[in-house]
């Protein structure tokens, strides 16, 4: 009886939304300058609103962001969003469904490619700030950060920040080595080499290569690197 009285409590709002969408699209306004997202409510406020149903919930306000410019027209920049509030929007999304990990896939691959240097850097130290408090499970967006801040900002001191946290914040063994490895391939892709002999040192003391043939990928990188067993 919950579930049932649950769905006849959002099907009025999902229509509402699905009709809204529909009506913008077949009738777009003239472009404006500038989009106010407006203070986000309290997260219990939007908890009490949607019956704690917290997931779905988290999901309507990322589906919003994805969308907020559309209502002004496709020639509206996404870069006249305050990224500020835009980030407090992403926090109560986190807030109501840490699991999910929309909103860090939208600030790192959606809004971190858009709009000024400074706007995409601060779309990235909120990925990466959200990926200490979770790094076994927020690690694919902190991976996204390292290519933005390396290939779009080419800021290289940035990129070998966040691959350095890669490599010392994430345990889980589940994840994929080369996670913990991007510090290293980034430092010999940019000549340092040295550093990079240090990190496949300790990569190798910490039993995180898993097999003969990746160490030797990794030596192969390097020129002048130490053997494999000088580096044990």
């Amino acid at each position: 009886m919950r579930s049932i009285a649950r769905v006849r409590a959002w099907l009025p709002l999902c229509i509402c939304l699905l009709a809204n969408v529909l009506i913008q699209r077949l009738n777009p306004p003239a472009r404006q300058d500038g989009v106010d997202l407006g203070t986000p409510p309290p997260a219990t406020v939007v908890r009490t609103a949607a019956l704690a149903e917290n997931v779905f919930a988290g999901y309507l306000v990322m589906m919003f962001l994805q969308n907020v410019d559309v209502p002004l027209g496709r020639a509206t920049p996404l870069a006249d969003l305050d990224r500020r509030t835009l980030l407090h929007w992403f926090d109560l999304a986190t807030e109501l469904d840490p699991d999910s990990g929309y909103p860090l896939l939208l600030a790192a691959r959606h809004y971190a490619e858009t709009g000024s240097p400074a706007q995409r850097r601060m779309m990235l130290d909120w990925v990466y700030r959200r990926f200490e408090e979770r790094p076994n499970q927020r690690w694919p967006w902190l991976v996204h950060a390292v290519f933005v801040a390396r290939h779009v900002l080419h800021d290289n001191p940035l990129a070998e920040f966040y691959a350095a946290a890669l490599r010392t914040d994430v345990s889980d063994p589940a994840v994929p080595t080369w996670v913990g490895q991007m510090d290293l391939l980034l430092r010999a892709d940019l000549g340092e080499t040295a550093d990079a002999r240090a990190i496949l040192g300790g990569l190798v003391a910490a039993g995180q290569i898993r097999s003969p043939a990746e160490l030797k990928f990794l030596e192969s990188r390097l020129p002048n690197t130490v053997s494999a067993a000088a580096a044990r």
